[in-house]
């Protein structure tokens, strides 16, 4: 039987990371992939849906060149080169991962893998890499002195839903799809909603979306989330939040629902109500190990309740988010460098890729409130910032949550470049500096980082430009 130091099942932003830190150390690593390498992110998540919102925007901005003083003569697409510059982004992606995993000598196994007693794994439907023209091998056991179940996460549809992916579509079919649907209804109003919901109504959908909470996004500061909503209308996008989809079934192969008591029928539905842990690994498996809920139980090291067996990203609670999954990875394999570390995820930042960008980071007012922490909400508008105007995108806001002594409590901005902005309050929020360290930070003019300095100079009660 093959024997490694470690093997990681899921090549992921969390599987690959810490498959590569590891072999760094000299460790003999295995990496168990079951479709590609990259996984949720690069193949089905934040890669190709970035890709196709850059295509999208640039294509709002080509509408909008006359502002500029432009003259565009016909802004127009064609789907299937949209779609054609997304694959390329994510092959050239995935063809740079497999060849890091390839010269730090780690061994990278194409199949299911199925946990066993013992840190055994059982590999099956294994597969050659793509264009070798190799087929099959049967099944293959491998094991390691540890174990890390870096598996990612599936769409979370529950099974009452329609089932019929060609007309309920999931992120997964979304994102590959033939043709613009003329009419789209998005159940959901997360992040995974309102990027493929702005995607299709910028290329000629009706896009209905429906979020069941009192607002979209939720866990994003609740005024900055009910501001959005006239923005996100100026976009072309139907937006009704508090409300239930009910009676989703197919009918002359269209949707039909009801929506506030009202009949809706559109082309075709985007089930974006969240995402789960895929347990694929074990289906089968003798192994039990206990949960937290649907995640994986954890302790402060990432070891579950199966002794060397670790888990790290989607797999385990905490955001869903790809960066927190590479930082799982990164804290795990200083915990084995035997570093006293232990995961904390209260500056792990928030974005959504929609334009205007939108990002937080740290506390919200009402987690604030609830906490009884004192602070004051210092503000300031894009509008009122010489680079954005310049750029002609002068529409967003940047807000800051200081406390009395001038640390950074939380931070949410929306605008141009928000997910790039939204770095700075993270290294404040996670250094919790203090009014005397931030004063000694110099921001270069005319940039669009001034924006956040003014709300953070608010919060003080001395911003100079209002």
């Amino acid at each position: 039987m093959n024997s490694f130091d470690l093997v990681i099942i899921g090549a992921g932003p969390g599987g690959y990371p810490l498959a590569l830190r590891q072999a760094q150390k000299g460790w003999r690593v295995a990496v168990i992939e079951a479709d590609q390498v990259g996984g949720t992110c690069l193949n089905w998540g934040c890669i190709p849906t970035k890709a196709l919102l850059a295509s999208a925007k640039g294509l709002h901005f080509l509408r909008q060149a006359d502002k500029l003083g432009l003259t565009v003569e016909k802004a127009g697409f064609a789907w299937d080169k949209v779609q054609a510059r997304k694959d390329d982004v994510v092959k050239q992606l995935r063809g740079g991962i497999e060849k890091l995993l390839d010269k730090a000598g780690i061994t990278l196994f194409r199949g299911v893998g199925t946990l066993h007693p013992d840190r055994k794994v059982t590999i099956s439907a294994l597969r050659a890499p793509e264009g070798s023209g190799t087929a099959p091998t049967p099944p293959i056991d491998i094991e390691g002195k540890r174990i890390c179940l870096a598996i990612g996460s599936v769409p979370g549809v529950p099974a009452a839903f329609p089932q019929d992916r060609s007309l309920f579509w999931t992120s997964d079919e979304a994102l590959y799809c033939q043709e613009i649907p003329s009419s789209l209804l998005v159940v959901g109003g997360g992040v995974i909603g309102l990027e493929l919901g702005q995607v299709f109504a910028q290329f000629g959908s009706k896009v209905t979306v429906v979020e069941m909470m009192p607002q979209i996004l939720p866990g994003l500061d609740t005024a900055t989330a009910k501001r959005l909503l006239p923005v996100f209308k100026k976009a072309g996008l139907e937006i009704l939040v508090g409300q239930k989809v009910e009676g989703l079934q197919a009918e002359g192969g269209r949707v039909i629902c009801q929506i506030g008591g009202a009949a809706r029928t559109f082309d075709r539905a985007l089930l974006a109500i969240g995402r789960r842990p895929n347990l694929r690994c074990l289906e089968g498996s003798p192994v039990k190990l206990e949960q937290d809920g649907p995640f994986l139980k954890v302790n402060d090291r990432f070891e579950t309740s199966q002794p060397g067996v670790f888990a790290i990203g989607d797999a385990v609670r905490g955001p869903m988010l790809a960066h927190k999954a590479t930082y799982d990875a990164e804290t795990l394999a200083r915990q084995w460098d035997g570093e006293t570390v232990t995961p904390d995820y209260s500056a792990i930042p928030s974005c959504v890729y929609t334009f205007p960008e939108i990002a937080w980071v740290g506390l919200s007012e009402e987690e604030a409130q609830k906490r009884g922490l004192a602070y004051k909400a210092g503000r300031f508008l894009f509008s009122a910032n010489g680079r954005a105007l310049a750029m002609g995108e002068g529409d967003g806001q940047a807000k800051a949550l200081v406390d009395p002594d001038g640390r950074l409590l939380g931070a949410v901005l929306w605008g141009p470049e928000a997910s790039d902005l939204i770095q700075e309050p993270t290294i404040w929020r996670a250094l919790n500096l203090d009014k005397h360290a931030m004063e000694r930070v110099i921001h270069p003019h005319p940039t669009l980082s001034e924006a956040f300095l003014e709300a953070y100079e608010n919060g003080l009660g001395r911003n100079l430009h209002g």
